[in-house]
């Protein structure tokens, strides 16, 4: 793709219109001049739809009477006095008698698309039948497996034939796709085999594209139906259902859609939730009766937690075919997450980055909807955040997510099952667009522009303006090792000062807010912190890694002995004397044969091995480090340190506390030492450990949220602790040992708030407990690992009490650091 057509693409996202313009000889649609304020999700007639946002909100539904409105509806569909008629089998008819009229279910495939489901049925183990009004593709010519449209348009209009009226005179809004082709193009086989293969209005069985109709509306409580591929609109006429060209639009196009009862349900992933207090889950910290009482917190504070670092777009890393599954998909949970076996091979016996990292050998492919062997806490490269389980989550009381966008170009390279770009600027931006995607997508179920649970922000204020409104604040994030093309090789910079100006500017532009310098590999900026992990595992792949990315192994030195780095080290990256080359060769020796056995007893007194605690990487942060770290002040954008070499981060700290300006450590041991991990809270900044279990847990929380820092920068007297449940990111999700007698004094629980009770989660056939050996085996399993920790820790009360607050603190703690940031001097 073009560069600039890549940018009107993604700059389209960031305003929230990243569906396809409609044409305007469809009759009038909302302007942006009508879009309201964001409200609570309003139900439409007929089923109920998925419970609304939690939390509060003072603003009315802003789309009534609007293409939006009809989301995961009910309704009967009529146009110049015909209804459309129940499915014969194979095809839809016309009615003037509204009680034979089909009822269908409007299941949003984005922002003003929808398909018109009238059935599904399902029995256990199997996908499931569906019943859509579409056009069929009985010779295949025109769907690829997953329903996707790949086919010849022309071909396509052409081939409907007599079910259309379609003059190509003026051709709206095909415009000169089909002139360029030829105005007599003619479908060719008609039959195959006996078989008629020409499409043709039809009930078709699968979700697709060819089932996709774009509303609009045209006056009143009318609107027209337009199919999203061939831009044909839907009518009725005595003989039946037609498609006509938008400039011979008349009455038999201007649809009212008549609220309807007794839809069959669309199928999704269940919340297995029942909100028990009409006031929704609560919002702030003084509606809490555990923080009623507590000094120092005001009534604005946001009741909530943090997760620091996640990487929910991650499905499109390393080439895009590693991570199986997707966070969302416009046909729903039936494609999302189907069977792996489209990325990992037959029994999952090509997916080598699942085989190396989970360790777990051949298995099951299929996911919808008997999920047999996936997910699980530590199936690697199966999607774990799909949005409903995320969701559960959300009403759990998170109220902040941190996507980190991620790659790894030299780990993209040699794989061989890709997709996508490998290139580090191509493969962040595609991200991007996915999430602006999903955003749009969540909102479309949830009634329009702005009313979904998940809303992408760029400020603190937007933040608590959005988690006012019972939304969840989502942060987009970058951790990559040649983070925008910036990388090194042989010390030389692959980037230069004013790449990195025009290439943050067109992130921050994006909506980006979050970035490390530094991720696995040395890069243009400063030195990785090395992975020091015993044996061959990641730590040696990376090693390898940074070998082939920079043309130099890691360069070791000798840490600081019972201190850490300051900051201020006048040789950040000073060039090896000759001298130095022999214990760089030691240091090596160390780091190369800690990947082999632990020596026997009898021989240890021989072993020249003194291990890796020792080594530090010596590079630390270069000028365009310093440089990037000045862009970044200037942006207000926030900055992790976890990753980057132990001096490297001594120097941002040194940089940025003269500034008022504070940094993050989202991911546990990444940040370094425990003392730099104070010296960041300290420093007004945040702390975060991996989500954990039980015991191991309240201590991660309990610590991380007693970091000292001044007094005038906490939550009442809590610090806040937010959790990294670096999901999607090659780390295990946390295992837990419970039994059937835990899993009966558990469930079911009640949120913390006291406002949500929470069941097993099902989806599908599969119900996803903590102890059935998988722990938490996706997202939405995170509500369930608190309640847990809460119930069965082996910890005094008050312990566990501290940990309970320091967690639900964070959210606030977060936008507190995040405010710090925009208000520090420049």
């Amino acid at each position: 793709m073009a560069i600039s057509a890549r940018q009107r693409l993604l700059v389209s996202a960031v305003c929230a219109s990243s569906i396809l313009l409609l044409s305007a000889c469809g009759g009038g649609e909302e302007s942006s001049s009508d879009i309201a304020q964001n409200s609570e999700q309003r139900p439409s007639p007929g089923n109920p739809v998925p419970p609304s946002p939690p939390g509060k909100t003072s603003k009315p539904y802003a789309y009534e009477n609007t293409r939006f409105a009809f989301a995961n509806g009910c309704y009967s569909l009529q146009a110049d006095g015909r209804f459309i008629s129940e499915s014969s089998g194979e095809t839809y008819g016309v009615t003037n008698n509204a009680s034979q009229a089909a009822r269908f279910y409007l299941r949003p495939t984005e922002l003003g698309a929808y398909l018109l489901m009238s059935d599904y049925q399902r029995e256990t183990g199997q996908a499931g039948q569906f019943e859509l009004l579409g056009i069929s593709d009985p010779g295949g010519e025109f769907l690829d497996t997953t329903g996707m449209f790949i086919g010849e348009l022309s071909y396509l209009v052409a081939g409907l034939g007599d079910t259309t009226n379609l003059l190509l005179d003026p051709i709206a809004p095909l415009g000169g796709l089909l002139r360029e082709l030829g105005e007599s193009l003619e479908f060719a086989g008609d039959q195959l085999a006996n078989t008629d293969v020409r499409p043709a209005l039809a009930t078709v069985d699968s979700p697709n594209d060819l089932a996709v109709w774009k509303v609009n509306k045209l006056q009143d409580s009318e609107y027209t139906l337009t199919s999203a591929v061939t831009g044909l609109m839907l009518g009725t006429s005595e003989d039946g259902l037609t498609l006509a060209s938008p400039s011979l639009r008349d009455t038999s196009n201007a649809f009212t859609f008549e609220p309807a009862q007794g839809c069959a349900d669309y199928p999704e992933a269940d919340l297995s939730l029942e909100v028990a207090d009409d006031r929704g889950p609560a919002v702030y910290l003084r509606e809490v009766d555990r923080f009623k009482n507590i000094k120092g917190i005001d009534n604005d504070d946001i009741f909530g937690y943090v997760d620091t670092h996640s990487h929910i777009s991650a499905y499109e890393f390393i080439g895009g075919r590693v991570n199986y599954g997707a966070p969302f998909h416009k046909f729903g949970v039936t494609h999302a997450l189907e069977n792996c076996e489209v990325a990992h091979g037959p029994w999952g016996t090509t997916g080598f980055v699942e085989l190396v990292t989970s360790g777990s050998g051949p298995h099951d492919t299929q996911g919808w909807p008997t999920f047999n062997d996936w997910p699980r806490y530590n199936s690697l490269q199966h999607h774990q955040s799909y949005y409903r389980w995320l969701e559960r989550a959300h009403y759990s009381g998170m109220k902040i997510l941190v996507n980190h966008l991620v790659h790894n170009e030299v780990l993209c390279g040699i794989n061989p099952q890709k997709q996508n770009d490998c290139d580090p600027m191509e493969a962040i931006l595609l991200q991007i667009q996915r999430m602006y995607e999903m955003q749009n997508y969540i909102d479309a179920q949830h009634g329009g522009p702005g009313e979904g649970w998940f809303q992408i922000v760029t400020s603190p204020a937007q933040a608590r303006e959005v988690i006012g409104e019972g939304k969840m604040a989502v942060v987009l994030g970058i951790e990559m090792s040649k983070v925008m093309r910036c990388g090194e090789f042989m010390g030389v910079p692959e980037c230069t000062a004013q790449d990195i100006v025009e290439r943050l500017d067109q992130l921050h532009q994006l909506g980006v807010r979050n970035m490390f310098p530094v991720h696995k590999f040395d890069n243009a900026f400063g030195g990785h912190l090395p992975d020091l992990s015993s044996g061959i595992g990641i730590g040696a792949v990376l090693y390898g890694g940074n070998l082939l990315e920079t043309g130099h192994p890691i360069e070791f030195e000798e840490c600081p002995e019972g201190t850490e780095y300051v900051g201020d080290e006048t040789d950040q990256n000073a060039d090896m004397q000759a001298f130095g080359i022999l214990d760089q060769l030691l240091f090596q020796i160390d780091y190369l044969g800690d990947r082999f056995p632990e020596t026997p007893e009898e021989l240890k007194a021989l072993d020249p091995r003194q291990g890796t605690g020792h080594l530090c990487n010596r590079r630390g942060l270069t000028d365009l480090g310093d440089f990037l770290i000045q862009e970044l002040v200037r942006r207000k954008m926030m900055i992790e340190t976890d990753h980057i070499s132990r001096k490297a981060a001594a120097r941002i700290l040194d940089i940025t506390q003269k500034l008022g300006y504070p940094v993050i450590n989202s991911h546990g041991g990444w940040g370094g030492t425990e003392a730099l991990r104070d010296r960041i809270a300290a420093q007004g900044g945040i702390t975060a450990s991996f989500g954990g279990v039980r015991e191991n847990w309240v201590d991660r929380l309990v610590q991380d949220g007693n970091r000292p820092r001044p007094d005038d920068q906490k939550v009442g007297p809590f610090g806040g602790a937010g959790f990294a449940s670096d999901v999607n990111g090659i780390a295990q999700l946390a295992n837990n040992p419970g039994s059937a007698e835990d899993e009966a004094r558990l469930y079911p629980f009640t949120s913390v708030d006291g406002r949500v009770i929470f069941h097993k989660q099902k989806t599908g056939d599969r119900e996803f407990g903590l102890y059935d050996g998988r722990g938490v085996a996706h997202y939405g399993l995170y509500p369930d690992q608190i309640a847990d920790m809460m119930l069965h820790s082996d910890r005094p009360q008050e312990l566990i009490d501290d940990a309970v607050n320091q967690l639900f603190t964070s959210a606030e703690a977060y936008l507190r650091m995040w405010e710090r940031i925009e208000n520090a001097p420049l």
